[in-house]
């Protein structure tokens, strides 16, 4: 008789799917498991079928044996076939399932022929997983754990005079069975509540991280943010004050001089005047942030308005077709910033026109003035305009210079929105 614990060691062995349990993940019993899965089958065919026959020679009657022989040779391909299809389809396929309908009318007819089958038919409580799924697996459970009721009793024909015996030894097998895939399930339900757990936990170390490198960089654009008015506020205090003082002392010495030395103080007055507008533009450009209060228009309408007060230049802004403001407003201001200063100080132009135009990817600045414009292959870029194409690089964007000598000079710049 078949020990009862044949079948709470069979499930034991892991399901092959999540499926079994309603998960969408799978697990795997690895190469050794896979392996076990496979071979164990047949071999405990084959030990059945042996077993049975040194039964029949020692202690068991009958002379059905032999017969036995053609079920277990069947179910041997059986098993090939079943586990062909099997690698071939997934598993709870239909002809997986109607491959094993025949899989158990055979078993139970070698079983009738052999007692002793019940060796090999506990190899069900494993193929429920590997082959089946949700109730058709669990119909698979039930007919092992009576089909293996029925070898443990001594056969078919024990089954007559012990009715109750044969019920009793179904029971348990059913008990033991359904309590291991109980357990096997709550396995699964941990497992699959682990492996979300985990997700979890890289989803938010994946936010925390994300969010921390937000913070490092607001802190960083604080940090130059604060730096930035610093300098300018220091600048403006010692060396533009200081040049407004030079100048005034410049000024005051009057006319009643030297024609040379009239000259040389016209000359440094000149120079004191140029230093202090770039020390006032250097103010502008540090100071806090033009557009934290304003959009790109608004500013550059300021900075339109501040420098043609200041070089007595007309400068006009067209923005009537401006898109909204994009990512990179404060890079196309500081742009205006330095291509203003570069037609003051050198263009000699009549009027400025500041253009700010773009679609949906682009934002385009032009800074078009009427001076007397260069060479481009005669005169070096300057340092404003290196300026430029690098503010420009960092944020992919482009500069382009168009002039020719006595047809002023345009500077377009474009960036992404």
């Amino acid at each position: 008789m078949a020990p009862f614990s044949i079948p709470a060691l069979a499930q034991t062995a892991p399901p092959r799917g999540r499926e079994a349990t309603g998960g969408s993940h799978s697990t795997s019993p690895g190469a050794l498991g896979e392996t076990f899965e496979r071979w164990l089958p047949p071999l405990l065919l084959v030990v059945s079928w042996a077993v049975g026959r040194i039964a029949s020679i020692t202690w068991m009657t009958g002379g059905l044996i032999l017969w036995a022989l053609v079920p277990t040779a069947a179910l041997l391909v059986l098993r090939a076939l079943l586990e062909r299809t099997l690698s071939r389809t997934g598993p709870d396929s239909t002809a997986l399932r109607v491959l094993y309908v025949v899989h158990i009318g055979l078993t139970a007819v070698a079983l009738v022929l052999n007692p002793m089958t019940c060796i090999y038919a506990f190899c069900g409580y494993i193929d429920s997983a590997r082959f089946l799924r949700g109730a058709r697996g669990r119909a698979v459970v039930v007919s092992t754990a009576l089909l293996c009721a029925v070898g443990q009793v001594g056969g078919v024909q024990s089954l007559r005079t012990e009715p109750w015996f044969f019920l009793g030894l179904a029971a348990v097998n059913l008990l033991i069975a359904l309590g291991m895939m109980r357990l096997a399930e709550e396995r699964e339900r941990v497992l699959v509540a682990r492996e979300e757990a985990l997700a979890e936990t890289l989803r938010v170390q994946r936010e925390n991280d994300r969010l921390h490198e937000q913070l490092l960089a607001g802190a960083r654009r604080t940090g130059i943010e604060e730096e930035r008015t610093r300098l300018s506020r220091e600048i403006h205090d010692t060396v533009a004050q200081g040049l407004v003082g030079v100048i005034r002392q410049l000024e005051a010495i009057g006319t009643d001089l030297d024609p040379a030395v009239r000259h040389r103080v016209a000359v440094a007055e000149e120079a004191a005047r140029d230093c202090l507008l770039e020390a006032r533009r250097a103010v502008e450009a540090l100071g806090p942030h033009q557009l934290h209060d304003h959009d790109l228009t608004e500013a550059l309408s300021g900075l339109v308005a501040r420098w043609t007060r200041t070089h007595r230049v007309v400068a006009t802004l067209d923005a009537d077709d401006a898109p909204p403001d994009g990512r990179h407003g404060d890079v196309l201001l500081r742009i205006a910033q330095e291509a203003l200063a570069n037609t003051a100080r050198h263009a000699e132009a009549r009027s400025v026109i500041v253009a700010l135009e773009g679609d949906d990817e682009q934002q385009r600045l032009r800074i078009t003035d009427d001076g007397r414009g260069f060479d481009r292959t005669d005169v070096a870029a300057g340092h404003g305009l290196e300026i430029m194409r690098e503010r420009l690089g960092e944020v992919g964007g482009h500069l382009e210079v168009t002039s020719a000598p006595g047809r002023g000079t345009t500077v377009a710049a474009s960036v992404l929105r």
